[in-house]
């Protein structure tokens, strides 16, 4: 009990010190942050009053413009981003983004409030060029669907073929980077059941998509599927056979064996898994296995 209330104290000295670094380190950053120049350009469009909702995976907040164009050029596609204002004193604000739409200016207000808030630019231009995907398949970065359906059959290989994805194209670079990927579906898990944002991806390692096994939708399509835009050769079937040599002088006995070694085989065995002192290894071992398989089990129904 001395001990800890001698190291409480000892703490207790240094936290002002402590605090205060992590105080000047927060401002250092937060400057930095907000007077970083942009490499991105864009052309005001219009201001408006309201425009549609881009839901809420497709709003982020902003400190500035230039990090709205700057985070359009990041989250392709984007043809064009709504700043919304928020502090007229920093600048920060709302970014909107509309992947893989066009400005729709029918759909925007302009005349219902004295201060126009929503500032439409056009698609930004950026010094540096966007990076949607980090496959090796460029033809991943804009995919496009063969057929948007609902209730299609997971994968049989599920386990080890489904994972999360943060969106179609993510899926689709998976797929391409894959040992063997013939197509794969991805499945929205987000608000506006986009194929912009997170989900699942499954991928399928053979045969072809089979739209008698979709199902109906009865509202907005569940699932996007897409063919593989850049499959690998299948690999060779041959390999080279095993040395005869090494093969029966693996599987051969020893020539020098004694009539004790399954006795000594036998007890190495029992004493592995029987402790000769009492302890609670072994349990150890089945609480921590069965644990493990509880998680797994958790997470495969998240993938489904």
């Amino acid at each position: 009990m001395k001990i800890t209330h001698l190291s409480s104290a000892v703490a207790l000295l240094h936290a002002p010190a402590v605090f205060a670094q992590a105080t000047t380190t927060s401002e250092a950053s937060t400057t930095t942050t907000t007077t970083a120049a942009s490499s991105c350009t864009a052309s005001l469009v219009t201001t408006l009053c309201d425009y549609k909702d881009p839901g809420p995976e497709f709003a982020v907040a902003i400190d500035s413009r230039a990090s709205c164009w700057e985070y359009c050029n990041d989250h392709q596609p984007c043809d064009f981003v709504i700043f919304a204002a928020g502090n007229p004193y920093t600048g920060t604000g709302t970014c909107w983004v509309y992947p893989g739409e066009k400005f729709d200016e029918s759909t925007g207000e302009s005349s219902s409030c004295g201060n126009p808030y929503l500032s439409v630019y056009n698609k930004p231009e950026c010094a540096e060029p966007s990076t949607p995907t980090t496959g090796t398949c460029a033809a991943t970065a804009s995919p496009s669907t063969i057929a948007t359906i609902c209730d299609y059959p997971a994968p049989d290989d599920c386990f080890y073929t489904c994972s999360a994805s943060e969106g179609a194209s993510s899926c689709l670079s998976e797929c391409a980077d894959a040992e063997s990927c013939s197509y794969a579906v991805f499945n929205p898990r987000n608000p506006s059941n986009s194929p912009y944002a997170s989900g699942t991806c499954w991928i399928y390692t053979n045969g072809t998509y089979d739209a008698a096994s979709a199902g109906t939708c009865s509202g907005k399509p569940e699932q996007f599927v897409y063919e593989n835009p850049c499959p690998k050769p299948p690999a060779s079937s041959s390999s080279p056979s095993a040395s005869p040599s090494s093969s029966s002088s693996s599987s051969s006995p020893s020539a020098t064996a004694s009539p004790n070694d399954d006795k000594t085989e036998s007890a190495g065995y029992d004493s592995a898994l029987t402790p000769t002192t009492p302890n609670t290894a072994p349990l150890q071992f089945s609480f921590s296995l069965l644990s493990s398989v509880g998680t797994i089990a958790v997470l495969w129904q998240g993938l489904l």
